[in-house]
């Protein structure tokens, strides 16, 4: 088994060994997780992804991804965002939790607020609000604000540990 230790850094300004004070980027420690997988088909950056569930191999599972998508058999469920786009066979850094841009619909045109929770759709790589009544798993939670009318767009979210 894999073991890790995880140090967290959480100051915002450092004092050097001469006394000068700096500033430290709030990034230092922003608890992002990114992993690295084989995308299964092209993908986006910002696009929701799912491992491939239909694998034959238990190996292969969790190797690959693919777009999420409700609308696909076995449903695609997202476990994380991938941060760049790539096609089919290449390597892809998914963010698979913490703060990153993801695709995101504008709630069928009401515009979303920050920290509604987003879940799948059956748009490919897209989530959107939750539904109370969706037996799929909330994804992120939305970290910037949606406009009426705004469509799909690009905003940033903060994505759930699921994997």
């Amino acid at each position: 088994m894999a073991t890790s230790t995880l140090i967290q850094y959480l100051e915002t300004s450092s004092v050097t060994g001469l006394g000068v004070q700096v500033g430290v980027s709030p990034d230092s420690m922003n608890r992002r997780q990114v992993e690295t997988f084989l995308a299964k088909e092209a993908l986006l950056a910002g696009d929701f992804v799912a491992f491939d569930l239909a694998a034959t191999a238990d190996g292969d599972v969790t190797i690959g991804v693919f777009k999420a998508d409700g609308n696909s058999t076995p449903v695609r469920t997202p476990f994380g965002v991938a941060l760049a786009a790539a096609s089919s066979g290449d390597k892809v850094q998914v963010c698979i939790s913490g703060v990153c841009d993801a695709l995101v619909g504008d709630n069928a045109g009401a515009g979303s607020a920050v920290g509604t929770l987003l879940a799948i759709t059956n748009t490919a790589g897209v989530c959107d609000v939750a539904s109370a009544a969706s037996t799929q798993p909330v994804a992120a939670v939305l970290a910037e604000e949606i406009l009426a009318a705004a469509g799909t767009t690009l905003k940033r979210v903060v994505v759930r540990k699921s994997f």
